[in-house]
């Protein structure tokens, strides 16, 4: 540390001959660094003293930097710019984000619509997401909050549930009528399984065996959203999480096809871990994603 300090001129004289240079005077640096002008004279003469050198032709009407001051400038810069940018890497912001975390279908129907009202409410505060439909990257020690099919918060964490699951086969309006006249006209619209507690349509099967639909031709999908996508432009029949579709059926872009829902006795919760401390903004998240969907 000695050793730097008689290696390093005082690093308040370099942002100062970093002002200066950007700003074109003393009169205009002081004014962004909110010192007087003699201060920043004084910084830059005690540089000067420090390099043995003078960085700057002083005279009534004009400053010019002189050729060791040009030579100086881009390296004091780059270095003060490093400077900052790592030193970023470490500061506590003044407002810091909530980290939530949700799967695809959870984000894509019910957390993005009211993440987005969040953003409009006196409320609001930074929201960073996290998307998988990995059940592991969904508990992660970094996410402040999570949004899990689940029958009660795992260990380590705690929460409330949102939503209990409820799901039906549905389909677009005219996919329902096309259903009604001709039954195989319209595959199971099926996605791959991520978790071993989702619901596809072999599972569905072994709960339903008498149910019709089960003759029926199936089409696998990327994803679950891809499923609903599909029904909803009639492409065939989709199993919906009612509570997270709740605004595509109350708008009639989808309806059931008259079958029994089936609850699954499992549900949607939002929960925090226990180890993690939470600033104000968790909280405040925490209230307007458990009133919002209760109005």
């Amino acid at each position: 540390m000695n050793k730097l300090r008689k290696q390093l001129p005082p690093l308040d004289t370099l942002i100062f001959f970093e002002a200066v240079m950007r700003k074109g005077s003393f009169t205009s640096a002081s004014s962004e660094l909110y010192v007087s002008q003699a201060a920043v004279s004084k910084r830059i003469r005690q540089l000067e003293d420090w390099l043995g050198t003078e960085l700057f032709e002083r005279s009534t009407r004009s400053l010019k930097p002189t050729l060791a001051g040009n030579a100086l400038a881009e390296p004091v810069s780059m270095a003060l710019d490093y400077l900052r940018t790592s030193l970023d890497g470490f500061r506590s912001p003044a407002h810091p984000s909530v980290r939530i975390a949700a799967n695809n279908a959870v984000s894509m129907f019910w957390l993005f619509p009211r993440l987005r009202a969040f953003t409009f409410s006196q409320a609001s505060c930074p929201v960073e997401t996290v998307v998988t439909d990995d059940p592991s990257k969904l508990l992660a020690a970094d996410n402040d909050l999570a949004i899990i099919y689940a029958s009660g918060p795992p260990e380590g964490w705690t929460g409330h549930k949102l939503m209990d699951e409820e799901l039906a086969p549905v389909s677009s309006p005219s996919g329902v009528q096309r259903y009604r006249e001709i039954s195989r006209s319209l595959p199971l619209l099926e996605y791959e399984r991520h978790a071993p507690d989702w619901i596809n349509w072999d599972v569905w099967a072994k709960r339903h065996t008498s149910s019709p639909l089960m003759l029926l031709p199936r089409v696998v999908c990327q994803t679950y959203g891809q499923s609903i996508g599909r029904a909803i432009a009639g492409e065939g029949i989709a199993l919906a999480s009612c509570t997270l579709l709740r605004e595509e059926l109350a708008s009639g872009a989808l309806l059931p096809l008259g079958e029994e829902p089936h609850r699954t006795g499992k549900g949607y919760f939002l929960v925090q871990s226990t180890n993690r401390k939470g600033h104000k903004g968790v909280g405040e998240l925490v209230r307007f994603l458990s009133e919002l969907d209760n109005t």
